[in-house]
């Protein structure tokens, strides 16, 4: 009877690893997809972020332009001095 436990473990064995090999291939090809996913997003968010500093230096330009031009009304709107 041992000897036909020893090829049947060995097959049993054998089949296993395949089993785990399969298995790596397919977490390791998941992994993979998911770091270039992770890689888009951080691209995206990196974009966001260079969006919104720009819009904030368009917005501080804007108010310096605004406030430009309410110090100019408050020149003109004051009666001349003699």
């Amino acid at each position: 009877m041992a000897d036909h436990v020893t090829p049947l473990t060995t097959e049993h064995l054998r089949i296993m690893r395949e089993d785990i090999a399969t298995l790596r291939t397919e977490i390791h090809s998941q992994f993979t997809e998911i770091k270039q996913r992770y890689r888009v997003q951080e691209h995206q968010i990196m974009g966001l972020k260079r969006d919104e500093v720009s819009a904030a230096e368009d917005v501080t330009a804007l108010r310096h332009q605004i406030d430009g031009l309410i110090e100019r009304l408050h020149r003109l709107e004051q009666p001349p001095s003699h």
